[in-house]
């Protein structure tokens, strides 16, 4: 009516989001265990199941929780680490990267903001023309604080689903901070792709550069890179200024494989399982152990700890989708994920 003000609502998948967030927060849904179904969720919170679908969606792409055919279930919180400079020589394998000398120490600071990319970006983006994208700009100073490297990259949408962290960082930063920023460390998104099975590589062109207000760095070289997965898709942009006297460029390869892709990937060391867990699993998996199912699941995760889930599937004679969902389940929430035993109700026959 004319006179009255109305209250600008959030879609209702998000309201869903944001309450089933919170009720993992505080030990509803324990880590690895199975949420409520969509169709006990629509009748819970009075809505259809698309719109519980699109909630789950985004709790997924936040890294929240993760999907098989046994359910949807709760992941083990996988923060980023706060921003703060730590004294030291920059380090070469972070994002964005370094091209200091390594004599050169400095202090690293990152914010992550909505900006409008520059026009070389846009185009090997693939972005819109004139709208902000998702913006990391990180900067290296000396211990007099003066700026030795300054970063500007550009994440093309994707990649926010693509690596839940990323989605999760760019969810945290909202609409209200999206201009001015807020710190963040993004320095292990080259790790969070390469557990997310994105190999990554990057192309780099050189040229010289003058400093810029944006910027804040003296004049010295340009380095523009953008860096693609696997399939070619492109997925970052990246605009380093770097003082003359500072830099150190050496190049073996144009289209260098990023540290992510040809370090041991975080995920391996979680396939090591601890012996007290070992011993338990041990026992469930006894000939005689009165549930079975229990015992299966047991095998599974036991067989896994050195084999893929193909080849443990082959040796079990089970499905491999079947063995990669309970080795997920374990590697997610430890012992109870297993003896939860989150399985969906057989639907019965109209």
């Amino acid at each position: 009516m004319p006179g009255q003000q109305t209250e600008r609502r959030s879609p209702a998948y998000l309201d869903i989001a944001r309450d089933l967030g919170g009720e993992i927060r505080r030990g509803r849904f324990p880590v690895g265990q199975n949420l409520p179904s969509e169709r006990q969720l629509a009748t819970e919170y009075g809505v259809n199941r698309q719109t519980v679908r699109a909630a789950l969606q985004h709790l997924r792409t936040q890294g929240c929780v993760a999907g098989d055919h046994l359910g949807t279930y709760v992941l083990a919180p996988r923060e980023g680490r706060a921003a703060r400079p730590s004294p030291g020589p920059a380090p070469a394998h972070a994002f964005p990267g370094s091209f200091l000398r390594p004599a050169r120490a400095a202090a690293g600071h990152g914010r992550l903001l909505r900006r409008q990319p520059e026009h070389w970006a846009a185009a090997a983006l693939e972005l819109p023309a004139g709208r902000a994208a998702l913006t990391y700009d990180h900067r290296l100073r000396d211990t007099e604080g003066r700026t030795l490297q300054s970063a500007l990259s550009w994440f093309a949408p994707v990649l926010t689903v693509l690596v839940p962290q990323l989605g999760r960082a760019a969810w945290a930063l909202g609409e209200a901070a999206a201009e001015s920023g807020q710190d963040a460390d993004l320095g292990d998104l080259y790790g969070w792709a390469a557990a997310a099975g994105l190999r990554l590589r990057a192309a780099d062109s050189v040229q010289l550069a003058r400093g810029t207000a944006e910027h804040a760095a003296p004049d010295g070289l340009e380095v523009r890179r953008t860096i693609a997965d696997q399939h070619g898709r492109p997925l970052i942009g990246t605009a380093f200024r770097i003082a003359d006297e500072s830099a150190e460029l050496r190049y073996a390869d144009s289209q260098a494989i990023l540290p992510g892709d040809r370090q041991p990937r975080p995920a391996a060391a979680a396939r090591r399982i601890a012996e007290p867990d070992r011993a338990v699993l041990s026992s469930w998996a006894s000939p005689n152990a009165p549930d079975r199912g229990l015992a299966l699941r047991a095998r599974i995760v036991l067989a896994c700890e050195h084999a893929s889930a193909e080849d443990a599937a082959g040796r079990l004679g089970h499905s491999a989708a079947l063995v990669a969902a309970w080795r997920d389940r374990f590697r997610a929430g430890g012992l109870q994920a297993l003896e939860a035993s989150p399985r969906r109700a057989r639907r019965r026959p109209r």
